[in-house]
């Protein structure tokens, strides 16, 4: 999931009745969030070459940065930072804040035992859900990162056989963190489950009884 809207979740939380951002607003954040993923793959394409090694039978598009070594480690750690770091950082915060807004939340009135038994769990089941949505962004979006510095320090230390199919499983594993939330969901909220197995729940058409009624007169 997105930082963008772990922050949107943030300050539909914390600050439920604060003015909303314009739409305008929106765009100009998503124009920088477009232009700061432009900046960030800038240099990796003016440095990427594809190579044909002929007599082998295959090509590669890769990273070669030459005599540029400071300037390689620079970038790759300068995008270790802004691409997880931040963000991962950006989330834990935001969860946080909402986990304490939560936490000394006061239920109105003079509620029962059970009432107050009631909202404890519920509060516990939400932060297990914050908890493990955020873990679950950290740990997908990992294994590439690691891929990338052991890449960036020594590269031989990756078996060249498999370093495509490392690779692939790094990125399809970072990918998944898009899919994973409504699982997640599914799992733990139970308003979330009720109303998926409502939409999935094979409805019985019931026959009134005044027509089966007319269908044995007709037999």
């Amino acid at each position: 999931m997105c930082p963008v809207l772990f922050l949107a979740r943030y300050y539909a939380t914390v600050h439920p009745l604060k003015k909303r951002i314009s739409v305008t607003t929106c765009i100009y954040v998503l124009g920088g969030i477009w232009l700061l993923s432009f900046a960030l793959v800038g240099p990796a394409i003016a440095h990427t070459y594809h190579i044909e090694f002929q007599q082998q039978g295959f090509a590669i598009c890769e990273e070669f940065w030459f005599d540029k070594e400071t300037e390689r480690l620079a970038y790759a750690y300068s995008t270790l930072i802004i691409t997880y770091i931040l963000p991962l950082s950006a989330v834990s915060l935001s969860y946080i804040c909402i986990s304490v807004k939560l936490k000394n939340r006061v239920v109105p009135g003079h509620p029962t035992q059970s009432q107050a038994e009631f909202d404890r769990l519920r509060k516990r089941k939400i932060f297990r859900l914050i908890v493990l949505v955020v873990t679950a962004f950290g740990i997908c979006w990992l294994p590439i990162h690691v891929f990338n510095i052991i890449r960036d320090i020594d590269i031989n230390l990756i078996n060249k056989h498999y370093f495509l199919l490392i690779q692939l499983l790094c990125h399809w594993f970072a990918m998944s963190s898009s899919c994973c939330n409504p699982f997640l969901y599914a799992w733990l909220h139970d308003r979330f489950r009720s109303e998926l197995k409502k939409m999935f729940t094979f409805k019985r058409k019931i026959i009134p009884t005044n027509n089966c009624v007319a269908v044995s007169v007709m037999l």
